[in-house]
């Protein structure tokens, strides 16, 4: 696709351009490319054996944009450079969504609870990662929305580094806004003990998941997340999807799709 084509793409989210978009090469010849993904604001020039990418993040919560074009000036002032410096180039790349290197702590903006033997599934969405690819193994990635940094851990010398983010939760797919650059993740939990559970924050195993795209929206395998107070361990099933094409694959290999954690990695 030569990003020309992109020129009457708006800057509000568009579900019909993100699959052509994602599956494209643009060609990056004369102009300097221009494209938005929720809060990112990144600038593709082509120089003499050299890229250049220069970005920086406008928070716009929900109202993020989906765009790509070609600009005739010299673009934006931007925060950041990042110089690629390659004996030879050629005029095409192309731009995938990928899931977050480290986990996502999500939190509740309403903590809610799940009693005793009973079984529900939450939708969890995420915000995705550009990935800009310019040739074999030449490759630089940006996160769409800054998120914060957080421990998910009982102990500073036990548990890992995350992200930290906020869901919604919702318990009805409905209800749900299909924005291009974030990623749902369906997550039944079924609260197997014989006491009630109140989730506050759940650890979303992003470099475990593939990246799909069914039409509408981005989205995840599923996750089936075993409630065991007496085992003090918590299992996570990582679902399959065998009728989309992957967009991107995870990051790391969960031995048969699951996925052990210690009951504080999980839910602490």
């Amino acid at each position: 696709m030569n990003v020309d084509s992109m020129n009457d793409s708006s800057s509000q989210p568009n579900n019909n351009s993100a699959p052509a978009l994602w599956a494209s090469l643009l060609t990056v010849a004369d102009k300097p490319v221009y494209v938005e993904v929720g809060d990112l604001c990144l600038t593709i020039r082509k120089m003499l054996h050299e890229w250049q990418l220069s970005y920086h993040w406008e928070k716009k919560g929900n109202q993020g944009g989906f765009d790509c074009r070609s600009l005739d000036g010299i673009g934006d002032n931007p925060e950041t450079i990042v110089r690629i410096a390659m004996e030879t180039m050629s005029d095409g790349l192309s731009l995938l969504p990928r899931l977050a290197d480290r986990p996502i702590v999500v939190r509740p903006y309403s903590p809610f609870t799940i009693p005793a033997h009973n079984k529900v599934t939450l939708y969890v969405t995420t915000p995705i990662w550009l990935s800009v690819n310019f040739a074999e193994r030449v490759t630089r990635e940006f996160p769409v929305q800054q998120l914060s940094d957080t421990w998910m851990g009982p102990k500073s010398n036990a548990g890992e580094l995350c992200y930290g983010s906020h869901t919604h939760a919702r318990l009805d797919e409905d209800m749900l806004l299909h924005l291009p650059y974030r990623a749902l993740t369906p997550v039944t939990m079924h609260n197997k003990s014989g006491a009630d559970f109140t989730l506050e924050r759940l650890s979303i195993p992003a470099p475990h998941l593939a990246l799909y795209h069914d039409g509408e929206q981005l989205i995840t395998q599923p996750l089936t997340i075993t409630i065991d107070a007496e085992g003090r361990r918590g299992i996570v099933n990582i679902g399959k999807i065998s009728d989309r094409e992957v967009l991107s694959p995870a990051r790391k290999n969960a031995e048969r799709g699951i996925l052990v954690s210690t009951w504080e990695n999980l839910f602490a």
